[in-house]
């Protein structure tokens, strides 16, 4: 029985092992928009320091195939646009967090059988392998958060000064790395896996690539 236990165990870890990677983000968002956008015209919104910024160039790129995707039409003049897309993004400073990994050993699992010997029978002790968990140890590690967030505004509500927003939007992964670049596409298609969606959070899972 001992045995059965140890070979699922075993099966089961192998499993896991096997199982393909995946880019999980954190989904929020909460908007008033109907949910029919198609033929809406957008123009990006920048602050100073974006407007020469190349990172900001290819996270607009990636956010127009988005709102495209979904029947938007990209305005180079925002005086003509319907609405204003504002971005936010980056990496914060990260965070030490530590938890027990558990420590994999070998254990035996002893036995008794009567062995017969000379002109008696005697008790033998077997002692049968196991390899299971025999502790564990503390592990610390520094988790970045990697964001990507996008406000949209009403342009001709927001320059009467009423209130304007209508979509606010926001993915976050946590990782162990601190590079933005190759999280921007998989953050994207996260947070607009649907558009405009439902309002909540939500935890959308992407398949990486298996690396040979």
């Amino acid at each position: 029985m001992r045995a059965l236990v140890l070979m699922a165990l075993l099966a089961l870890l192998a499993g896991c092992a096997t199982s393909p990677p995946t880019f999980n983000a954190e989904v929020s968002v909460r908007h008033q928009m109907a949910s029919e956008v198609a033929g809406k015209r957008f123009a990006f919104k920048r602050e100073a320091s974006q407007a020469q910024s190349l990172l900001q160039r290819d996270v607009e790129h990636d956010i127009a195939v988005a709102l495209e995707g979904y029947g938007l039409t990209q305005e180079s003049n925002p005086g003509r646009a319907d609405w204003l897309v504002e971005l936010a993004y980056g990496v914060d400073d990260g965070k030490t967090v530590t938890y027990n990994q558990p420590v994999w050993g070998t254990t035996y699992y002893t036995y008794y059988r009567r062995v017969y010997s000379g002109n008696s029978y005697v008790i033998v002790p077997y002692y049968y392998p196991s390899t299971e968990v025999v502790g564990s140890q503390p592990v610390s590690e520094t988790v970045y958060t990697r964001y990507l967030a996008v406000d949209i505004y009403d342009r001709k509500a927001l320059a009467r000064n009423d209130f304007a927003k209508l979509y606010e939007g926001e993915a976050k992964n946590r990782s162990a790395s601190p590079q933005f670049d190759n999280a921007l596409p998989y953050l994207s298609r996260a947070l607009f896996q649907t558009f405009p969606g439902a309002t909540g959070t939500r935890t959308v899972r992407l398949p990486l690539p298996v690396q040979p």
